[in-house]
Formats: C-alpha cells, structure tokens, sequence
C-alpha cells in the first residue's frame, strides 16, 4: 500500500479540487494567480544561471568560430574592394571615351578608338602599341589624339593592331604655328617630355603661355589640332608641355584623315604633251580659242634660195679629155638670157613649126 499511497493521495486532491471548482468557480483562478505569482520569482532567480550559462557558450561558440568568421569577413571585404576598383575604372573609362567623343565631334573627322596595351615608356623609342588594325579602317600615317590634344601618328600598321610614335619621340617632326603670333614652326621630339621648336623665324616673339596648335602643313595632320603651351624661352630654345598626358594613356582616337590629294597623283591628270593641238583642243575643252602656251605654233616656211644656171666651159681643141678620177675643170656661170622687148615674139626654135 505503500506505493499506491502517493497515488491515491494526488487522485483525491483532483476530486477535491473539482468539486471546489464546481462550488467556487472563481476559487481556481485564485489560486493559480496566488501560485503563478509565488512561482514567478522562483523560476526567475533558478533562470538567471541557465541564462548565463547559456551565454557562455554562445561566447565560448563565437571564439572558436571567430577564425572563420574573420576569414570570411576579409574576404567578402576583398571582393568589395575588387568591385570598387572596377566601378572607378569603368567610371574612368566610360568618362574618356566621352571626352574621345566630344573630340571627334569638336574636329568633325571620323574617328576610330584604340585602346592602349602598351607603356609609353621607354629609354630610347617613345611609341605605343594600339589594339586596333587595318581592319577597323586604320592606316599609316594617321593622326593620333587622346581628349586633350595630339598624342602622336601611325606608323606602322598591322591586321588587328598597330603602332603609334608619339611627339617626344626623337624620329618625330611635325608642322605647327603659334596662335598668338602666327609664327611656323616644326616641333621636333628628343626623347623629353617637352619637345622644342625648331626652324623659328628669326623674328618670332614667342613667349612663356601661347598656345601651339598643328598648320596642316604637309598634309598629313588636319589643321588646328590642339598640340601643347610654350613654357620654356632662352634664346632660340623654345619648349613646349603637350596638352595630352602621354604617361598616363588608355584610350586614344585615331583620326580617318584624308590629306588632300596632289593634282599629278589624280588618275584623271594628264601631261601637257598629251593634250590636243589647235582647234581641236578648243573643241575639246569648249573654249573658243585654245590657251597660250598649249596650241602647238606652225613651223615657219623659208624662201627658197634663187637658181642659178651653171654650164660647162668649152675644152680647148686637140686636148686630151679629163680623166675620170681627176679633177673637174671649173665651170662658168652661163650668160645671161637677153632681155625682150615686150610686144615682140621670140623666133621659133630651130625645127620647129613655122
């Protein structure tokens, strides 16, 4: 009975318990408030160390895994890092090709744009290798210009690249003219990076602060291309500080420039010897007289000189007939005729009709 006591303890309680509830509905509830609120404090102050321990291992937890959370952390901040390099450079590139455009559309030439995927750098040869060939339209001799002003021209001209010397470069020479004054001058690269001007007028007055922009001079670079400012006079000695930042090149235009055609290069030109004479010409070219210098003139006629009747003088009787090798003997001009009276009728020739 023992074992069973406990049971048949709590079983009477129930029937206690339901039977109060019954009579006094309101009793249970007055008791559960009366035991939560004895209990509340209770459970909380057995709470606080399960809580703290709790704590501690969530802490112990984060310790051990902080190598991989610093790991991952670091990482997540590397490619954060990449992305913003590449956001600015995009942002860089996007802005040069907009100034590369704005250019083109300033000098209005076609334009075809390069990249750049060599350092300009260099101890002797100062050039750059161009992502961009004959077939993109690219040609020898081009001009060569980033958004702030020349950079240099083709010289060498591949399928799918090409090579550009640049201005500081001691093979280059190109015609330009000084705004201010007017002056014409051939900036001449020696490797630094401010070449000089060279073939001056004795007369120039160039100063520190003028601009220098290309003549068009030759044919081969389109005039008024902005080129670079003077900042360097001593003398004859005049320097000039590129407008284009040849250090720090990405992008580049290359102008489809077509220098004017030389009149004796047309296949339409002709020589002079090959044009029509006289009237002919005039006909030809509509005109009605041909041009001075052109018709061919006729040659002169020249009067003939007078004939003169020449006969043999008689040989003397009893001499011997000349030999045929010797020498002729000397003729005599013959008389000459009598002049007639005018009215009379020269007599018949001898066997003649009467």
């Amino acid at each position: 009975m023992a074992p069973r006591l406990p049971f048949a303890i709590f079983v009477a309680v129930s029937f206690g318990l339901l039977i109060v509830s019954k009579v006094y509905p309101t009793l249970n509830e007055r008791v559960q408030g009366v035991l939560i609120d004895v209990a509340a404090p209770v459970v909380d102050v057995l709470g606080e160390p399960v809580t703290a321990v709790r704590g501690l291992g969530v802490a112990l937890t984060d310790t051990l895994n902080g190598a991989a959370k610093v790991e991952a952390l670091r990482e997540e901040n590397e490619r954060l890092r990449r992305w913003r390099n590449v956001a600015m450079r995009l942002d860089d590139e996007n802005a040069q090709l907009r100034a590369l455009m704005r250019v083109s559309e300033d000098i209005d030439i076609p334009a075809i744009s390069a990249r750049v995927v060599s350092d300009p750098g260099g101890p002797f040869v100062r050039a750059i290798l161009l992502d961009a060939g004959v077939g993109k339209g690219i040609s020898k001799f081009q001009p060569v210009m980033d958004q702030s002003g020349v950079v240099g021209r083709i010289v060498t001209v591949g399928r799918q690249s090409s090579r550009a010397l640049l201005l500081t470069d001691l093979n280059s020479r190109i015609p330009v003219f000084i705004r201010r004054t007017g002056d014409r001058a051939i900036l001449v690269g020696d490797n630094s990076d401010r070449p000089k001007l060279a073939y001056l007028p004795m007369q120039s007055s160039a100063r520190v602060g003028d601009e220098v922009f290309t003549s068009g001079d030759g044919g081969i670079f389109p005039p008024k291309l902005a080129v670079g400012v003077v900042d360097f006079v001593e003398g004859s000695t005049v320097r000039v500080n590129l407008t284009a930042d040849l250090s720090r090149l990405d992008y580049v235009n290359v102008m489809a420039y077509e220098p004017l055609e030389k009149p004796e290069q047309s296949p339409v030109a002709q020589p002079l010897d090959g044009l029509l004479p006289g009237p002919a010409l005039a006909a030809e070219t509509g005109g009605i007289e041909p041009p001075m210098g052109i018709a061919t003139m006729p040659e002169p006629v020249l009067p003939s000189p007078p004939l003169t009747t020449i006969r043999r003088a008689p040989a003397p009787s009893g001499a011997p007939p000349p030999d045929e090798g010797g020498p002729e003997p000397a003729l005599e001009p013959a008389d000459p005729a009598p002049e007639e009276p005018p009215g009379e009728t020269p007599p018949p020739a001898a066997g003649g009709n009467r």
